[in-house]
Order: structure tokens, then sequence, then C-alpha cells
């Protein structure tokens, strides 16, 4: 186990006064799900133990946010090359120099030193590549040290879904009572017969309307090609038909009528010396939308245009 104490210094002044320290003691070790090679091959000479110790040079901020832990606390930390203190600054993993993105690449072309933490954001970053990396296990130490913060007491009011990269809404099932069907029952339209020299009649289903008629279901609708998009129609079509999902929005979850509404607004306040006062581009409201008309009983083809941007 190799540990490492990131000490940040200010290069302007040789004064013990002047250093800025940052502990972080961790580890690291190969493993095969890097994101990166320059990160592959520097775990692959240290430790045994990836990112044992990082959970303790880590502090938690309000929201939920990591970065490294400042000792003492509240010292400003410096870019080793210019001296100044830009928001983002990166600690070398093998030798904790701390640069600024501008001179994380002299640092690397120098010392052949790639991997470095985001101080600010407790993440890391490839100075070769010139992007965040992914490594597992230093960020299942990330997350650990955001749950044993909300143990301590240490910002509790952050949610705990907060702490994962991805979250998941979770689904309620919805099932109509008596009053509810009347009310679907007097505010639903059934589908349109078919004429009898309608394509549609020639390709007869088996499966029950709403009605009790044998036709086609509802959902059935096609999605025009817009060029080049039949990938994205297969998406779209299987999406269409996910229970869960079709439930979810054909039961009103999402409004878009009152979403747009409220981004139209915001929209307003900030384009008051301009023309251009449309809502807030919304990937749930699209898929309402989408649901609705697939939804509607229409037999012509749908235009999923809005999914292109």
């Amino acid at each position: 186990m190799r540990c490492l104490i990131l000490r940040f210094s200010n290069p302007m002044s040789s004064s013990s006064s002047d250093h800025k320290n940052l502990r972080s003691n961790f580890t690291v070790v190969s493993n095969p799900n890097c994101s990166c090679r320059h990160l592959s091959q520097l775990r692959s000479h240290l430790g045994t133990n990836p990112f044992g110790k990082l959970q303790e040079c880590l502090r938690i901020r309000p929201l939920g946010r990591a970065a490294i832990r400042r000792d003492p606390p509240g010292e400003v930390v410096q870019c080793s090359s210019c001296g100044l203190s830009p928001p983002r600054l990166y600690a070398c993993v093998s030798c904790a120099t701390v640069t600024c993105r501008t001179h994380t690449a002299t640092h690397a072309s120098e010392s052949s030193h790639y991997v470095m933490v985001d101080v600010d954001r407790a993440e890391l970053f490839c100075s070769a590549c010139e992007e965040q990396v992914y490594d597992r296990d230093f960020d299942a130490a990330v997350v650990a040290a955001q749950t044993n913060a909300v143990a301590m007491g240490i910002g509790s009011a952050i949610p705990p879904e907060n702490f994962h990269k991805r979250r998941r809404v979770d689904y309620k099932f919805w099932t109509p009572d008596l009053k509810e069907r009347v009310l679907l029952a007097q505010n639903s339209s059934p589908l349109p017969p078919s004429q009898p020299g309608d394509s549609l009649s020639q390709d007869r289903s088996s499966v029950s309307l709403i009605d009790g008629e044998s036709d086609l279901p509802w959902g059935l609708r096609g999605l025009n090609n817009l060029g080049n998009t039949c990938f994205m129609n297969s998406v779209l079509q299987a999406l269409l038909h996910t229970p869960p999902l079709r439930n979810f929005f054909l039961s009103d979850k999402h409004n878009r009528f009152y979403c747009q509404r409220e981004n139209k607004t915001i929209i307003t306040r900030k384009t008051e010396h301009s023309n251009s006062k449309n809502p807030l581009l919304c990937l749930a409201c699209d898929l309402d939308a989408m649901f609705s008309a697939v939804f509607s009983g229409d037999r012509i083809p749908y235009s999923p245009a809005k999914f292109l941007y």
C-alpha cells in the first residue's frame, strides 16, 4: 500500500507559512475496468488496495458534492506553475503537484504523470486524453464518503438520491377506481371504424378494444423515416410499448402543457430584450406528446421530428 500526501505550496514564496496543504491518503491498483490506458498504467504500478484511503481525505459540501479536504481547512490552493487559484485545479496522483488546467499538459510532458484529481470536485482527469476518466473503485469511494457524511449528521439535508449519478424515478402503478372509470368512459373516443377499402381492413388483429370489438389495438401507429432515422424509430417504438413507461405518460404523470407553461415563464424572464420566447426543451414533454399522438387512434404515420435535436 502506498499512501500519498498531496502538499500544495506557493511557488512564489519559499516561506513555510505560505505552504498550502491538502491531505489525500489514497492508494491505486491495477484495474481492467479503467476507462483510460494512462490510468490503467498508473494503477498497475501502485499498491494492492485501490483508493483504500480516499474516503479519509474527502470533505462533503452542501448538496452532497465531494472535494479534496484541505489541511488546514480554508487554505487557498494555488497552481505550482503560475501561482494562481482558478476555479479548477488538479492534483497529480503520482507526485501531488498542483496545476491549473493550462499547466496540466506542461507537467505531464515533463514528468509523464497524466492522471490527476480535480481538487474541487474529487474527479479523475487525464491530461493526455484531455477528459475526465471513470474508475469504479474511485467512484465507489466517493459515494461511500458521501453516505458516511449523512450517517454522521454532516449535510443531513442532502437527499440520498443525490449520491447516485443517475436517479431512478419510482413508478407507482395506477388502477382507476369506479369514479375514474366513469370519467374515462365519458371522455374517451373509440377508434374510428375502418372503411372497406382501407388497407388496414385486410390485416385484422384478434386483440379486443375497449368497446369489445375485434380491431387493431391502440398504439399501433407508424413513424415516418426522417432521413436515416429508422434506428431512432425502432427505439421509440420500443419505448411506446414498454408498459411502465406507457402507463406513466398515459396516466398524465407528466403534463406537457403545465410543464411548458412553467418553462415559458422562466424563458420570458430571460429573453425580455429578444424576440425568442420558445419554451425550454424538455424530453419528458416530447415523450408525452408522442404518447398522446400515437395512442390517439389516428392511423396516419407520425413524424417524431423533435427527437432530432
